[in-house]
């Protein structure tokens, strides 16, 4: 059985092999990169607009579905908390729902002042 522990012979034992000195790295070069600057590279006002009533149309979905959400967490916390059936999970998600409606509401008649120009 051979053991695993490499143990240095006694004509090893002051001889140390010598590392080459470490070079001196020169400093990084300073590098500053800018755009390019492109005749009409500014987003007309069109782009703006439309940019804008897109992410209006994609928080929709989330201005729904968010305060429905969490009035369901929220009422299953309290339902576990007093030690009620579902009562007020069903209260507070029925809450949610119409106040998730109402800001849809809200968002949708934002997006229609900003399409007819308001």
């Amino acid at each position: 059985m051979t053991d695993s522990h490499w143990t240095p012979s006694p004509d090893d034992a002051g001889r140390t092999p010598e590392l080459p000195p470490t070079p001196e790295l020169p400093e990084p070069p300073q590098a500053h990169f800018e755009r390019p600057k492109l005749p009409g590279a500014e987003p007309s006002p069109t782009f703006q607009r439309n940019t804008r009533a897109i992410s209006l149309a994609f928080s929709i979905g989330f201005s729904l579905a968010g305060p429905v959400i969490l009035g369901a967490l929220a009422g299953y916390w309290l339902d576990g908390r007093l030690g009620a059936s579902p009562t007020w999970t069903m209260i507070l998600t029925i809450l949610g729902m119409g106040a998730g409606l109402a800001q849809m509401i809200r968002v949708v008649n934002k997006l229609n002042r900003m399409e007819d120009g308001r």
